[in-house]
């Protein structure tokens, strides 16, 4: 157990290296809860064995099952610790004198927004009971590549994020994100509410597409962000890690396009003669 966690820090520290090889953003959040790369990976590698064996053994011939209960707290929580986020980062970005325009001060020794940041990195790890409600349910179309993919990496992200991008701009990630998923947990619990008695499915609720298309227009501003940042070769944050969250955002704004296309654009039919 001992070579597994030294070799999982020990790329961990490659990853850090990499990023900051100058040490200019790291150090205040060092020995937090969930920082070492050894407990994030397992978590995510825990995260991923448990969507295969889960659907394998729920596939096996396990009846669904819906934890009412669960479900109903678990929205309502989700619903409350988004919007304190969103809210929270609104205020310490007004607080601190932050603007819309990127590029904003970063504070190695008296990060504001440090501690919402790592709240909001712990707050992914809550996110994932949404595939165990999906895994236990047997609602295999939510179970996609999308749905795995995204989970998994937005965690691992915000581990890098929580080591050297803990404050300044990231103010306006925790305030997009917060808001989004404040809507989308408030979907969820519409959803759970609107079911048909005979079918057990929830009726169709017309903002659906637009709640996709909200998710498209956050990562359009992400990059934009990050593309500002680039491009003006700010130094108040790690340029590698800004260019690496562009791709990783792009690759997001592909997926999400592409799932939209397919749930909401339905093809013309052709006019018969």
């Amino acid at each position: 157990m001992g070579g597994y966690v030294d070799t999982m820090n020990s790329i961990g520290d490659s990853i850090l290296n990499w990023a900051d090889s100058e040490r200019k953003f790291r150090g205040y959040t060092e020995g937090w809860p969930l920082t070492d790369f050894s407990t994030a990976a397992t978590i995510a590698i825990a995260y991923v064995t448990f969507v295969v064996v889960g659907s394998t053994v729920m596939k096996a011939g396990v009846p669904a099952m819906d934890p009412y209960p669960l479900k109903f707290i678990y929205n309502v929580s989700q619903i409350m610790l988004c919007a304190y986020m969103t809210i929270e980062a609104g205020l310490l970005a007004y607080r601190n004198g932050y603007t819309l325009l990127p590029c904003n001060d970063y504070n190695t020794s008296n990060p504001p927004v440090a501690n919402l940041l790592w709240m909001f990195y712990a707050s992914k790890v809550w996110d994932f009971w949404d595939t165990i409600f999906i895994v236990l349910g047997k609602k295999w179309k939510q179970l996609s590549f999308l749905h795995v993919y995204h989970h998994t990496t937005i965690f691992l992200f915000y581990w890098l994020n929580s080591h050297v991008n803990y404050d300044g701009d990231i103010y306006l990630t925790i305030v997009l994100n917060g808001f989004i998923h404040t809507v989308m947990y408030t979907y969820y619990f519409i959803c759970m509410h609107t079911k048909v008695p005979e079918t057990g499915k929830s009726l169709p609720i017309w903002w659906k597409s637009s709640l996709t298309m909200m998710q498209m227009i956050q990562f359009v501003t992400m990059m934009s962000q990050a593309s500002y940042l680039v491009c003006t070769q700010c130094e108040k944050t790690s340029i590698r890690v800004v260019l690496a969250y562009f791709v990783y955002i792009l690759s997001l704004l592909f997926l999400f396009a592409q799932f939209y296309i397919k749930s909401y654009t339905k093809p013309k039919k052709k006019k018969t003669v």
